[in-house]
């Protein structure tokens, strides 16, 4: 067994656990980006791929943060909370007794760097392009500090120049006011939603809310896991073509570059 098979079959396993909490907690998530590709193009994890996504909107991710509070098997899995434990606008579910070495590695006071599972956030946004717009442009210079405090070094001069541009929101009353720009939405019922803590520019950033509406479990492997009812729709719009896989070239993993397996 290769590491990239193995790595996928622990973070399978995550996945599994999580899904069984998130059912006992009566909470709605999806596979995101390439893992909802994976479970509709090869039904299972895309071959080259080296990492797992879910989603969720804000009511079912506060729900899911008190869930691990209360639920999550400490003595297996510890988590990374967004703003909280790391510096990134989003969690990460870690698991005990194992090493992943990835791009910007980023290590806790803890110590502990586990292989993962990534945790993202659906916030409300509203319908008017301008205050979309203007949500977008406080997501990304919020994001652009996130990846300072993290001290990210693998990116590309342009990326730098933001970072250092976003060194400001150092203070805390501006990051305070950026975070509520972004997240003050989330009180109200809105028809769009916001996800701006990936790679995706403002036109792949928000989608209607009926997208996110129904999940259904579609198999994944040796299991099954949900994406949304509408994932054509989703998906087509962030990616195009998404059933046709990238150049040969282009299929490589991007977060790999060493693991501990430990006992598992």
């Amino acid at each position: 067994m290769t590491d990239l098979k193995h790595l996928q079959d622990v973070i399978l396993m995550i996945a599994k656990d999580m899904d069984e909490l998130c059912k006992k907690n009566d909470i709605k998530y999806f596979l995101l980006g390439g893992s909802a590709i994976g479970a509709i193009r090869h039904k299972g994890f895309i071959p080259w791929d080296d990492d797992l996504d879910i989603v969720m909107d804000n009511e079912n991710y506060e729900k899911f943060i008190k869930a691990c509070r209360s639920d999550l098997d400490t003595g297996k899995y510890y988590i990374q909370e967004a703003f909280v434990n790391w510096p990134l606008g989003f969690t990460k579910i870690k698991l005990k007794g194992t090493f992943f070495q990835e791009p910007g590695l980023y290590v806790n006071a803890d110590k502990e760097c586990g292989i993962f599972l990534d945790v993202f956030k659906l916030e409300n946004a509203p319908s008017s392009k301008i205050a979309q717009g203007w949500q977008y442009l406080c997501a990304k210079y919020l994001l652009c500090y996130c990846l300072l405090e993290r001290g990210w070094k693998e990116v590309s001069v342009y990326k730098k120049i933001l970072m250092f541009a976003a060194y400001p929101v150092k203070f805390g009353f501006i990051r305070k006011f950026l975070k509520n720009q972004v997240e003050k939405w989330n009180k109200r019922e809105t028809d769009y939603r916001l996800f701006w803590t990936g790679r995706y520019r403002y036109n792949k950033s928000f989608y209607a809310k009926d997208l996110f509406e129904e999940a259904i479990y579609v198999p994944f492997e040796d299991t099954k896991l949900p994406v949304p009812k509408k994932y054509n729709q989703w998906l087509t719009q962030i990616f195009g073509d998404y059933m046709t896989p990238p150049p040969i070239k282009e299929r490589i993993g991007l977060h790999l570059q060493g693991v501990d397996f430990g006992k598992y």
